[in-house]
């Protein structure tokens, strides 16, 4: 197992990379625990539950609202939680979403922590403190900032996946690579095929290396003012996707990070031959989704939390391993989404 410290002015969090459950009971209280989950991850691991209450929510993106957030404060309420009382968020990406933030409000926060059940969490959505519910059509409007006190990734819960829900993944952790660490990538290229049979040493060896890239970045800015920015790549465009869509968060982000390398060649920020070795590992992985963008997308990205003055902070990239954060205004995005379709009429 590895253990990664990550403390900031919010608070400390201990991530327990390819740990097991029981490297977790001496964190948990005597009492007054709560588990927040969903049918689906309960039904393959109820049974190791630690002893507490369990609230149980629908999967998927319908229980990441402010309403399932307040019925899950009432029943707490109800079930006479108070602040010395602990939030255990057991799932993927929307459980850590929502049972962050139903920590972070309640009594005006209690303490929380996490056992990340999806690749898409444990790369991603169980660290780092941000939490975050959608508004209506809009991704993660109404959100907080609260580290979880412990993030653990049982790296064999990932052999219960649905493909799916590991692709999803795989683009967070082809992003943290894009972002930050070429040679990262270019492992990830040579290990797909173990990816995509849940090799557990492989993967987290993947993952601990991605954490550690999110780890370091948002040591230096938890509150995501500046460089944590750069852990965007690809959701700027890809929020739209997956709104649009109906599509996985991840697979949306995939197509994001395409459209953001091109805007990134378009800009002369990056050379061509990049792009296309981005590509085509995103075409090795099998979610190269041939998606027409919405005709309101630049209306849809104006609403968009990154959305200042009409303009908006873009991640772009100079390479593969190397992002950089570049305000652009909105007309000048709607240029290029031109461009794009032009191009895709071309070669039809």
């Amino acid at each position: 197992m590895n253990r990664i410290e990550l403390n900031t002015p919010l608070g400390r969090s201990l991530l327990l990379l390819g740990g097991e459950m029981k490297d977790i009971e001496p964190l948990l209280p005597a009492s007054g625990l709560f588990v927040i989950t969903d049918l689906n991850v309960r039904s393959l691991y109820g049974n190791i539950f630690p002893p507490g209450m369990v609230f149980t929510v629908e999967p998927g993106e319908q229980s990441k609202t402010l309403a399932r957030s307040e019925e899950l404060c009432k029943r707490l309420l109800e079930a006479g939680a108070d602040r010395s009382s602990f939030i255990l968020g057991f799932g993927g990406g929307v459980i850590c979403d929502l049972a962050g933030l139903t920590a972070s409000i309640y009594m005006r926060g209690v303490r929380h922590g996490f056992v990340s059940t999806s690749l898409l969490s444990q790369v991603d959505a169980s660290t780092g403190g941000k939490t975050a519910v959608n508004l209506g059509d809009y991704k993660n409007i109404i959100g907080t900032f609260k580290q979880p006190e412990f993030v653990l990734c049982d790296h064999r819960m990932l052999s219960t996946l649905p493909e799916e829900e590991l692709q999803s993944g795989l683009g967070e952790l082809i992003k943290h690579a894009v972002i930050r660490d070429r040679n990262l990538f270019f492992d990830i290229s040579a290990s797909m095929e173990k990816v995509y049979e849940r090799d557990p040493v492989i993967l987290g060896d993947l993952i601990r290396r991605a954490v550690r890239i999110k780890a370091s970045i948002v040591r230096r800015d938890p509150l995501e003012s500046g460089p944590r920015r750069v852990l965007n790549f690809g959701h700027t465009f890809g929020h739209v996707l997956e709104t649009y869509y109906r599509i996985p968060h991840g697979v949306a982000v995939t197509k994001g990070m395409l459209l953001a390398a091109e805007l990134s060649v378009w800009t002369g920020e990056m050379p061509h031959s990049e792009m296309k070795m981005l590509e085509e590992v995103i075409e090795k992985t099998g979610m190269l989704p041939d998606l027409e963008l919405p005709d309101n997308i630049i209306g849809m990205m104006s609403h968009d939390k990154k959305a200042e003055a009409g303009s908006l902070n873009m991640i772009l990239l100079r390479s593969v391993g190397k992002a950089v954060v570049r305000r652009l205004p909105l007309n000048e995005i709607a240029a290029f989404v031109s461009f794009y379709r032009d191009g895709k009429e071309k070669n039809k």
